[in-house]
């Protein structure tokens, strides 16, 4: 049988660190994942109780709930994992592939079924291992240890000046340089905040380039290329003054080798008066 996806992840987003790393190590290798960060703008105006029902009952060959004592308590990681059981149910076929982060007891995950202890093995090595399920042999090497920075990404809130009409908003602008001693593809950045959003995320991606520049980007060692998202108007109200005023955001940049690379942390709070500059400027000209 045909399926959309190799593998769909359910998780709680406390966990979300550990298992981006997975998923964009799979993607990487040619995995097929159900991973919502890989999915945004599909996912953009859907009836999510109906197209996740349909994502964890037929859609995925495999489905890997990572289990936690916060998994267990967030409603979507419950409508994912009874979704799942009833296809494991229904079709009597090996499906579920619990990891496990602690023991919490799920219903319906019997103690016997085989998992994975991710006290125990890496993003890296868990990767492996769902390949391994998948018969497929790693085409691009796995690291298994995340990089240090050493300023080869760096993460800024800027005032955006115009020639003509002065101030004119505000940006998040992502500098990467590659300090490796070979050339690299640099994938998209994303954005992690040390508080989650309304709703339980706490990771996303810049929609609007204020520039365009076509991930993944093939930078030779010391050349640098930087990308700026534009700060919407109406997200101080709607995002930034809900998260807490000593709240931090990072971006989040992975290489198509795997490596992983953390930037700088910006506040929140110096995002909130940018955008309160726009909005002030803003009602003086109107």
């Amino acid at each position: 049988m045909e399926y959309k996806y190799d593998i769909a992840f359910s998780f709680s987003g406390e966990d979300r660190e550990y298992v981006e790393e997975v998923a964009q190590l799979l993607k990487d290798n040619g995995v097929t994942v159900f991973y919502d960060m890989f999915e945004q703008i599909d996912l953009w105006g859907k009836d999510l109780g109906v197209h996740f029902d349909y994502v964890y009952r037929k859609a995925a060959k495999y489905c890997i709930p990572f289990i936690s004592s916060t998994y267990k308590e967030k409603i979507w990681t419950n409508h994912e994992i009874k979704t799942a059981i009833s296809r494991a149910i229904n079709s009597n076929e090996e499906y579920i592939l619990p990891a496990r982060f602690d023991d919490t007891e799920i219903d319906g995950i019997r103690p016997t079924i085989g998992y994975l202890d991710l006290r125990k093995i890496t993003p890296s090595q868990l990767a492996e291992n769902i390949l391994l399920k998948l018969g497929k042999e790693p085409s691009i090497p796995i690291v298994e240890k995340e990089q240090d920075n050493s300023g080869q990404v760096y993460l800024s809130a800027n005032i955006i000046i115009s020639e003509y009409s002065g101030f004119s908003g505000g940006s998040l602008g992502v500098t990467i340089t590659n300090i490796e001693k070979e050339h690299r593809y640099f994938n998209q950045p994303y954005f992690k905040l040390s508080e989650a959003f309304e709703g339980g995320t706490d990771a996303f991606y810049g929609t609007k380039m204020l520039r365009p520049v076509n991930f993944p980007v093939k930078l030779e060692y010391g050349e640098v290329a930087s990308v700026d998202y534009e700060l919407v108007r109406n997200s101080l109200e709607s995002i930034w003054n809900k998260l807490p005023e000593d709240a931090t955001v990072q971006a989040i940049l992975t290489t198509t080798v795997g490596e992983r690379y953390k930037s700088n942390l910006v506040l929140i709070s110096d995002i909130r008066k940018i955008l309160t500059i726009k909005n002030t400027a803003n009602n003086a000209y109107n």
